[in-house]
């Protein structure tokens, strides 16, 4: 055999090699390529709260009635909802910031309007009176944020305490949450409640 046979007869041998392995590995003619494409995993969230509560705006206002809101809504919202306030609303004697809860009544006074009292309404009327009350068992980082002295922090350790013990079953048993003292809770106390 003269030298340069095996090498030739090795370069055949290999691109003979190569195209079965061409053969093996492509797709036949014929058949359709497959794509599998991943599908997402979803999952539907339930939470507690209901994702909208119910408002009746009353008072020196357009429109007064009764309005579905987002929860963790404020009483500025409200009041946009029901058209706006009158020209003469008096913005001295309501709290346009604070959160309103599912039933809640806000009365938009007039200026010099004695405010009409009733045992429905609660909060945002007049200065004295008392934001509405922050439900503990289902409020948001942000609801309970609202609290005198209850910071982002403070509030975080509420809602982790909630999570891995149920519902809260009496006001003193926010004193298990560490960082709130029995100061916090005499604060807070007149503010928060367990239940709708």
């Amino acid at each position: 055999m003269k030298t340069w046979q095996p090498v030739f007869l090795g370069f055949i041998g290999g691109l003979l090699l190569s195209g079965v392995i061409l053969l093996l590995i492509l797709p036949q003619r014929g058949e359709p390529i497959q794509l599998v494409t991943a599908t997402p995993d979803l999952r539907v969230q339930i939470t507690p709260t209901a994702a909208t509560i119910e408002v009746y705006v009353a008072g020196a206002v357009a429109n007064p009635g009764v309005y579905a809101l987002p929860t963790g809504s404020r009483v500025h919202a409200a009041l946009e909802a029901a058209g706006g306030p009158a020209e003469d609303a008096d913005f001295e004697r309501i709290n346009l910031s604070a959160f309103l809860v599912d039933g809640q009544r806000v009365y938009m006074p007039r200026i010099g309007e004695a405010v009409p009292v009733d045992d429905t309404s609660r909060a945002s009327a007049s200065l004295d009176a008392a934001q509405p009350l922050v439900n503990i068992n289902s409020a948001d980082l942000q609801m309970l944020m609202s609290l005198p002295g209850i910071g982002e922090s403070k509030a975080a350790a509420i809602l982790s305490y909630r999570a891995d013990h149920g519902l809260f079953t009496s006001l003193e048993e926010l004193l298990n949450v560490p960082g709130i003292g029995q100061a916090i809770l005499d604060e807070i106390r007149a503010l928060i409640t367990l239940g709708p």
